[in-house]
């Protein structure tokens, strides 16, 4: 669980605003929504868990969930829909 939880919120690596953007100090050269939120940027998110036996698959699994997640945020997030404030 812990490693799916770390997966699903490494793709917002690119966000400054994100809780692992403030970490990574190449966050003002990303684009947010770019290479990480694809297939192939999970992939390669997901690389330095292969060290930890068993851990990539799970992290590749939260990684994935994240975006699937963006995409329904994506579809629903019409002016139908908005809540004022949020």
């Amino acid at each position: 669980m812990l490693f799916i939880m770390i997966g699903s919120l490494l793709p917002d690596i690119d966000h400054r605003r994100s809780m692992v953007g403030r970490l990574n100090i190449f966050v003002s050269f990303m684009s947010h929504r770019g290479f990480c939120h694809t297939l192939v940027g999970c992939i390669v998110l997901s690389l330095p868990f292969l060290l930890i036996q068993g851990a990539a698959p799970y992290v590749f699994l939260g990684g994935v969930s994240h975006l699937f997640g963006d995409r329904l945020q994506s579809a629903y997030s019409s002016k139908m829909f908005r809540i004022k404030g949020w």
